[in-house]
C-alpha cells in the first residue's frame, strides 16, 4: 500500500458515508468526477481480494511475487518482477509486461505494452486487477477495511472478528446503543450449500470462498458495524443504530453482492449464493435473544429456499 498516507483525508468523512449502511465502491467511467478522486489498483478476486495500491502521477510501479514489488503477490502464477504500472504526467495509465512466465492481459487481450483507463481489468497470472478512480471517502473505507484485515483480534481466514468477540463485546454495544436511544440490529449469515464446495472442490476452495465472502462482507459495512465469524460458514453481523428497514436494506444488498461476484478463479461453475436473518433488538430483551431469534429467521430463510433475506418480524 505504498503511498496510501499521502491520499487519507485528515478528517473523516462529511458526506454521510458513516450514516449508509454500508459504502459501495463505485466507479464512473466517461463522466467527469463531482468529487476529487485517487487512481486506485486494486485485486478484485482471488485470496488478495480487495488489497490495493494508490497511484500517484509520474511514478511506475512494479506488481509483481517479490518483497520489494509495490504491490506484491504470494500466487506462484506471478513472476517476482511481473508487469510495471505508470501513470503519465498527461494522466494517462501505461502497462508493460516485464517477461514474465505466464504474461499479462487486459481485459482479456494479452499484451506487451498498452494504455489502460479507469475500469480496465488487468491480468497478470491468476490475479485479476482492476484500475479505479475513487473519492477520499471511498479510498478511506478501503483502508479500514484493510486495518480489520490485518487486525490481531481478527480470525485469521476470513479477516472478521474471532467469536470470542461475541462473548466480551456483545452486550456492552448493545447497551450502550439502547442507552444512545438508538436501534440495534444483528443479521445472521449463511453460505448455501457450503458443505457442497468442499466435497467437490476441496477445502482448500473452501477456505478461499471463505476469505474472499469476509473481504466482500468487511467492504459492504460501516466503519461503526462489526462482523464475527460466528463457526464454520455462518456469520453474525452486528449493525449499532440500524432500524429493520436499514438491517435488512444492508442484507439484501450483501446478499446480491456475493451473488453477483465473480468467483469462476475458484471453479467455472461454481456460484456462491446465502440466507441471511434479521432481527432488532426489541425492549428489555437480552442480546442473546435478539441473535436466537436473528438465527430463526435464518432458518426461515433456509427453509423458504435459500438465497434471500428473512427478517424475525
Amino acid at each position: 500500500m505504498s503511498g496510501l498516507e499521502n491520499h487519507l483525508p485528515t478528517e473523516p468523512p462529511t458526506d454521510g458515508a458513516e450514516d449508509t449502511p454500508g459504502l459501495t465502491l463505485h466507479l464512473s467511467r466517461g463522466t467527469r468526477p463531482t468529487r476529487p478522486t485517487v487512481p486506485v489498483l486494486r485485486v478484485v478476486a482471488g485470496p488478495d481480494l480487495l488489497r490495493f495500491l494508490p497511484v500517484v502521477a509520474g511514478k511506475s510501479y512494479v506488481l509483481g511475487r517479490e518483497g520489494e514489488a509495490d504491490l506484491a503477490f504470494p500466487d506462484p502464477s506471478v513472476s517476482r518482477r511481473h508487469a510495471l504500472l505508470r501513470m503519465e504526467p498527461s494522466g494517462r495509465f501505461h502497462i508493460e509486461d516485464l517477461g514474465s512466465t505466464n504474461g499479462t492481459a487486459v481485459n482479456g487481450q494479452s499484451m506487451r505494452s498498452a494504455f489502460v483507463r479507469p475500469g480496465d481489468l488487468i491480468q497478470i497470472g491468476a490475479v485479476t486487477l482492476r484500475l479505479d478512480l475513487l473519492d477520499l471517502a471511498e479510498l478511506a473505507h478501503l483502508h479500514r477495511v484493510h486495518e480489520k484485515l490485518v487486525s490481531a483480534e481478527s480470525d485469521p481466514l476470513t479477516g472478521l472478528r474471532t467469536r470470542a468477540w461475541l462473548d466480551n463485546d456483545l452486550e456492552i454495544v448493545a447497551r450502550r446503543t439502547q442507552e444512545a436511544g438508538r436501534p440495534f440490529a444483528l443479521v445472521f449469515v449463511d453460505i448455501d450449500d457450503f458443505k457442497s464446495i468442499n466435497d467437490q472442490l476441496g477445502h482448500r476452495v473452501g477456505d478461499e470462498v471463505l476469505a474472499s465472502v469476509g473481504r466482500l462482507i468487511l467492504l459492504g459495512l460501516r466503519s461503526t458495524d462489526v462482523a464475527v465469524r460466528y463457526g464454520g460458514d455462518e456469520i453474525v453481523l452486528v449493525l449499532p443504530g440500524a432500524c429493520e428497514a436499514e438491517a435488512q436494506e444492508l442484507a439484501e444488498r450483501l446478499r446480491t453482492t456475493l451473488e453477483g461476484h465473480d468467483w469462476s478463479r475458484l471453479g467455472s461453475e461454481l456460484r456462491i449464493r446465502a440466507s441471511l436473518g434479521v432481527a432488532v433488538l426489541r425492549p428489555g430483551e437480552g442480546v442473546s435473544q435478539c441473535l436466537d431469534r436473528a438465527d430463526l429467521a435464518l432458518y426461515a430463510a433456509k427453509e423458504s429456499g435459500k438465497n434471500s433475506v428473512r427478517s424475525a418480524s
